[in-house]
């Protein structure tokens, strides 16, 4: 299987998201300039660029693609290519409205913004797949191609019709009869029993408290579903490029994706990690997701996206003082990151993310954030082989388990005041002060290894779970 020492070549990736078709293309020699004085090595092309790609059903427009990565091939920069299925063009909608995703009222999730897709749709699956087919065909053989990146953040949800046969289908698998499921979801309770498979829908709009057995089942049907969108363009990469290193960046925390499950099927376990500024303890929020990804990827890891400066999404949009963008990239490294890279190289001028800070800034090539940029990558162009490619060894595991991550999240709890992650990440706190290295298990992983493993908040517990970690205890372990 590649891994992500076969993308860095013996050094630290230092680069980020690059979207040129924002620009025109006379601006395309100076970015090149500057990516060379800020010692970039890799950039990420054609995350959204879905409608430039194919800008009517069936057409392709490779001529700028093609000129972007001779481009940085010729000036020495890798290319982490994007498959661009995160973001539908508009098209696609217009044309075929059950690719998108329906709310849990039944309203369309209508084009304007990104994600907009149905993750069940056969439509929009077949649309994905011949583009990713097109690309790894015509882009395989590329020098300048380093890793696939397939997708973009997936964190679609759907409750149409389509995702209810998707649903069906998926809980047939799991549980094999009807008997079986209504055995497992307590149907008996509130005369929700099912007689028939038809009358299984996704768990929409109700008068009052849902089942707590159907809407876990969703929760991981949903994680699976765009699961297998991954593994079809993933596979097709595969197909044509066996030793290129594949990934598709999780985002921080997030509860939509079983990362565990995820992480099996990734060659490269990516991040994007946004601590704010302002918090106190960011410094600890961003070890912690450094931690998680190193636990998942079993070893060396990469942060895909962060910022350079201040994000556009909060409510107040602090920028990072002076030194901490530095700071942050440093931990990773020494938390196991083979790459720090950006969203993005240039600030966007236009869109809803024009205040979202880039490596180079509207200020330009004389402004703070690049001169940053440029000092930080100065320093990673020092690390060699000796650095890439390690990582350190966790005394201590972290319990995390998105199952019961989702059935704490329920309504009819015995605590609404209680959060999972905040629970989390304030054992993780405890820890990082006391300088204990720390890493994350799954209940189910081999905790051998392990001087201590920490259960800071285990909702749901499978059978063979709880047999783990009696057999830790009883081996000599010690749980806390």
């Amino acid at each position: 299987m590649p891994a992500l020492d076969d993308a860095t070549r013996g050094r630290v990736l230092f680069g980020g998201d690059y979207n040129p078709e924002q620009w025109p293309e006379e601006s395309w020699p100076q970015d090149v300039r500057l990516m060379k004085k800020a010692r970039v090595n890799s950039v990420t092309l054609g995350v959204f660029s879905w409608a430039r790609l194919e800008p009517r059903p069936g057409a392709r427009d490779f001529g700028w693609l093609d000129r972007l990565m001779d481009l940085m091939a010729e000036n020495g920069i890798g290319v982490v290519l994007a498959t661009p299925t995160a973001s539908p063009p508009p098209w696609m909608g217009s044309r075929h409205p059950e690719t998108l995703p329906r709310d849990e009222d039944g309203r369309t999730v209508w084009w304007g913004s990104r994600q907009q897709f149905c993750p069940s749709s056969p439509v929009y699956r077949a649309y994905a797949a011949a583009l990713t087919e097109d690309l790894a065909a015509r882009y395989g053989g590329h020098p300048a191609l380093r890793m696939w990146h397939i997708n973009n953040e997936y964190c679609t949800h759907c409750w149409c019709d389509e995702t209810a046969r998707h649903f069906r289908d998926w809980l047939r698998a799991r549980h094999g009869g009807l008997d079986a499921l209504n055995e497992s979801w307590g149907t008996a309770f509130w005369s929700q029993r099912y007689d028939s498979w038809d009358e299984i829908i996704p768990p929409r709009r109700a008068q009052y408290l849902r089942n707590p057995g159907h809407t876990l089942d969703f929760r991981r049907f949903t994680s699976d579903a765009l699961l297998e969108c991954y593994a079809a363009e993933r596979d097709i990469v595969i197909r044509h490029t066996p030793d290129t290193p594949v990934t598709s960046n999780f985002m921080p925390l997030w509860s939509g994706q079983d990362g565990w499950g995820w992480a099996e099927r990734e060659d490269v376990v990516s991040v994007d990690i946004y601590p704010d500024p302002r918090d106190p303890h960011g410094g600890q929020y961003n070890a912690m997701l450094g931690d998680l990804t190193r636990s998942q990827a079993r070893g060396p890891w990469m942060l895909m996206e962060q910022a350079a400066g201040a994000v556009n999404w909060r409510g107040v949009n602090h920028p990072k003082p002076a030194g901490l963008n530095r700071l942050l990239s440093w931990q990773s490294v020494a938390r196991g990151a083979d790459a720090v890279c950006y969203f993005q190289w240039r600030q966007s001028r236009q869109g809803a993310e024009k205040f979202h800070s880039g490596m180079l800034s509207h200020a330009g090539e004389q402004g703070r954030t690049f001169r940053e940029i440029k000092q930080i990558g100065a320093e990673l162009e020092l690390l060699g082989p000796e650095v890439t490619g390690t990582h350190t060894v966790d005394e201590i595991a972290l319990l995390h388990d998105w199952d019961s991550w989702w059935a704490d999240q329920q309504d009819g709890r015995l605590s609404a005041r209680l959060d999972y992650p905040e629970v989390l990440r304030a054992w993780h706190r405890a820890l990082w002060e006391s300088n204990l290295r720390t890493g994350f298990a799954r209940p189910g992983h081999d905790l051998r290894p392990y001087r201590l493993v920490v259960v800071p908040h285990m909702y749901l517990l499978a059978d063979a779970a709880i047999d783990n970690l009696v057999r830790y205890v009883r081996d000599g372990g010690t749980l806390v």
